[in-house]
């Protein structure tokens, strides 16, 4: 996890969303509590990239251009 945060502080791109915040936090449960850790990140209002492939299958490479250059 620490990893993936320090990657994504040092990334800044059109096509990524941004990191926010990073912590952990106490998770209360009626059989008891853990620490989770957490990874906050900016809205991606448009959807995903995972849904967007899903619905319409493996790209060309012209789109996937698009979204990856």
């Amino acid at each position: 996890m620490n990893n993936e945060v320090k990657i994504m502080v040092n990334l800044d791109h059109k096509n990524i969303v941004n990191y926010i915040d990073y912590g952990q936090e106490k998770y209360n449960k009626p059989k008891g509590s853990k620490t989770v850790d957490y990874i906050a990140i900016e809205l991606a209002e448009k959807g995903e990239l995972f849904d967007f492939i899903s619905n319409s299958g493996a790209f060309s490479e012209e789109l996937a251009r698009y979204f990856f250059i």
